[in-house]
């Protein structure tokens, strides 16, 4: 619970900014400036959040493939194994596809090139989230469990609490 708090109030200040929950309505409010731009603290705590959320290397406390050969994949074989991993890698495509609507703005092209139509922006920008999902799982040790709830609890709760409040600030002078 300790990350998953921080990715839930990391989404709450689009949702101030927008004043809606329909993603529709959040990509469209991305038109003019995307909310990467607006809520930096919001998307640093929403990714770190989700690589956890994931279960990626950094993070990855119930499979500790690095202390057991393969984690609790051992036992499993052929379709299962294979859902097993079907599953992840859905749940990194969801994580990543849920970014590139709050943060990314969607859909819409970047520098206002329309020719490429938009789900290619779309899918664009939910390839680079994954990719860099993998990069991270490549380069970075694992942490033990203690120092991810350290984490969690001591420095991402209070930015994603902080980024909630500045804006919440932000849009009540905006009015």
């Amino acid at each position: 619970i300790s990350y998953e708090l921080s990715l839930g109030m990391s989404v709450i200040g689009i949702i101030m900014l927008t004043s809606s929950m329909r993603l529709i309505d959040i990509v469209n409010a991305q038109a003019p400036l995307w909310f990467i731009v607006l809520q930096p603290i919001g998307f640093i705590c929403y990714t770190i959040s989700a690589i956890a959320e994931t279960n990626r290397l950094p993070f990855d406390l119930a499979e500790a493939e690095t202390e057991i050969v393969g984690g609790y994949h051992t036992e499993y074989s052929s379709m299962k194994f294979a859902l097993f991993f079907l599953g992840e890698y859905i749940n990194m495509f969801l994580v990543s596809s849920l970014a590139t609507v709050f943060f990314l703005g969607g859909w819409q092209p970047l520098f206002g090139l329309t020719m490429i139509p938009g789900v290619i922006w779309f899918l664009a920008k939910v390839a680079f989230f994954i990719f860099t999902f993998i990069w991270i799982r490549g380069t970075l040790p694992r942490y033990r469990y203690d120092q991810l709830m350290r984490f969690g609890w001591l420095v991402l709760f209070p930015l994603s609490l902080f980024n909630v409040m500045w804006t919440a600030v932000m849009v009540n002078l905006w009015k």
